[in-house]
């Protein structure tokens, strides 16, 4: 749990939150980190190297920025330690989005105090 929400921290470190946009810039940010994860852990499952995971989930993902895509072997580094008989029992895209919407807050006044 707490290897989860360091991941989300750190991909959540990676986004930046709009004012007048709260909510659906809250949606989108834990939406992003969702698409991440679960791809990070589908790579993992269809068993793509470690060195070669940011390209697969940039093929897999063209979309996402380079900003989010630098999180990815941070994020590589945890999920590649769980062996892969524990990850086809959970859907870590959907862990990871619900608890970032659970923990937004958290996460934005995290980010604000490192970088004050």
């Amino acid at each position: 749990m707490m290897k989860a929400m360091m991941c989300s921290a750190v991909l959540g470190l990676a986004m930046v939150a709009g004012g007048a946009q709260a909510q659906s810039q809250k949606e989108r940010d834990c939406a992003i980190q969702g698409q991440v994860m679960g791809a990070v852990q589908q790579a993992r499952l269809d068993g793509v190297r470690k060195n070669k995971l940011v390209d697969a989930v940039k093929a897999a993902n063209p979309d996402l920025s380079q900003t989010v895509l630098d999180t990815v072997p941070a994020i590589g580094a945890h999920i590649y330690g769980i062996k892969k008989r524990d990850l086809r029992k959970v859907d870590l895209g959907e862990v990871a989005q619900t608890q970032c919407l659970e923990n937004y807050e958290q996460i934005q006044a995290l980010q604000k105090s490192i970088t004050n």
